[in-house]
């Protein structure tokens, strides 16, 4: 049995080493119905920057793709990622730093680590765009009952050309956050982050800049039931000043949820959130359209399961449920209205998603792997990771994580 095990292990490695590269949370997260407001992972360093005192000592690599369900639908898009952290210092006293490479970010939905992208149209124009590549820098340090942490990254592309001259993008962004133990049975953490996006393109921007603030608290209201509250803000306003090219987008975002967290035995932990969302999306095309969403979410449940099989695995099962509520107001001042419905390009609906996955615990390394839909039905072919007419590889996304 035994040598069986290590044999399905191994397998599993080759395919996820196999499966094609794009975006997500950490596997956990995301197999767990994208719940990262809601628990503590390794993940949590890019969101809530005054943990990475907390997880010091780590290399962090991630591959996959991702599709976690949100306001708009699902979002999908290539990430990898290599980093690690460390603590400065004997006995830490000047801190816990990190360093990673990305391309595209560790988390969903949230534009800290996202870069505007085609947002004020400029790619379109030029076909010059800010690269999703990008690196970041961390730091954060203990002191008494609170941790705080700092988190910096940039990215950016220039073209000079004798026909056009210089055209450069740049998005970078700087984070703060915290983490305070307020009571025995009680911390919360809280976290804001700043963007500005930046350059020359099409005579410069009028408005780059986006900001999110959060925050969340751990309650253990029973010894085997903690509650967790959350809530974040998040907007950003991007316009170009070209006068022929009205591009412009402006966006607000507000998230109220909670979530409550159960240990069923030792080796089971039970998570259901719910959450309410108000979006607003104003934009304007080249052509000079200029449009407004409104999207209610009323509301988007959550429901995932994590179970230590062994000593070595660990199975996950998440789902999610949304209801959502959209307006569209064009150009002239119609509105239509769309509940539960699927409205192109916004794809916001009466969504449900299902989430399988796995994690994987040898020595000293923790490996995670987000299954397909389809694997319990189609094993594919180890060695390349598909199989004859399958959609999707096996291993739709995988991360390992080392504690040295």
């Amino acid at each position: 049995m035994l040598r069986v095990s290590k044999v399905l292990v191994l397998s599993l490695l080759v395919v996820a080493m196999c499966s094609p590269m794009a975006m997500a949370t950490t596997s956990r997260v995301q197999a767990l119905a994208g719940t990262s407001s809601y628990i503590n992972d390794d993940s949590d360093i890019f969101r809530w920057y005054g943990t990475l005192p907390s997880y010091s000592k780590m290399v962090m690599a991630e591959v996959g793709q991702s599709s976690v369900a949100g306001s708009f639908g699902d979002v999908s898009v290539d990430y990898q990622a290599l980093g690690f952290t460390h603590n400065w210092g004997e006995d830490s006293p000047f801190g816990t730093w990190a360093v990673f490479l990305l391309m595209n970010s560790v988390e969903d939905g949230s534009f800290y680590l996202f870069n505007p992208l085609g947002t004020p149209g400029a790619g379109s124009t030029l076909g010059l765009s800010v690269p999703s590549t990008k690196f970041v820098l961390a730091w954060g340090t203990e002191v008494e009952m609170l941790s705080i942490g700092l988190m910096f990254t940039r990215s950016d592309v220039m073209i000079e050309e004798p026909a056009t001259g210089k055209n450069d993008l740049a998005f970078t962004t700087l984070g703060g956050g915290l983490r305070v133990d307020l009571a025995d049975e009680l911390y919360a953490d809280g976290a804001f982050t700043v963007g500005w996006a930046g350059g020359d393109t099409l005579g410069g921007w009028d408005k780059g800049v986006a900001f999110n603030l959060e925050g969340r608290a751990f309650w253990e209201i029973l010894d085997d039931a903690t509650v967790v509250p959350h809530f974040g803000y998040r907007a950003y306003k991007f316009a170009l000043e070209d006068p022929l090219a009205p591009h412009g987008d402006e966006w607000s975002d507000i998230v109220v949820g909670a979530s409550f967290n159960f240990d069923v035995n030792t080796n089971n932990m039970l998570i259901f959130a719910t959450e309410l969302e108000w979006v607003n999306w104003k934009y304007a095309k080249a052509d000079g359209d200029r449009s407004e969403v409104d999207v209610q979410v009323l509301p988007q449940f959550y429901l995932a399961l994590e179970s230590d099989v062994t000593s070595w695995f660990t199975a996950r099962v998440g789902a999610t449920k949304m209801m959502s509520r959209v307006t569209v107001k064009d150009a002239v001042g119609d509105e239509s209205t769309y509940t539960n419905f699927e409205v192109v390009p916004f794809a916001a609906m009466d969504d449900f998603e299902f989430y399988l996955g796995g994690g994987f615990h040898i020595g000293e390394w923790d490996i995670d792997a987000v299954f397909s839909h389809e694997l319990p039905f189609r094993m594919g072919y180890w060695l390349t990771g598909y199989g004859a007419g399958d959609s999707d590889p096996p291993v739709m996304r995988a991360s390992a994580t080392y504690r040295f």
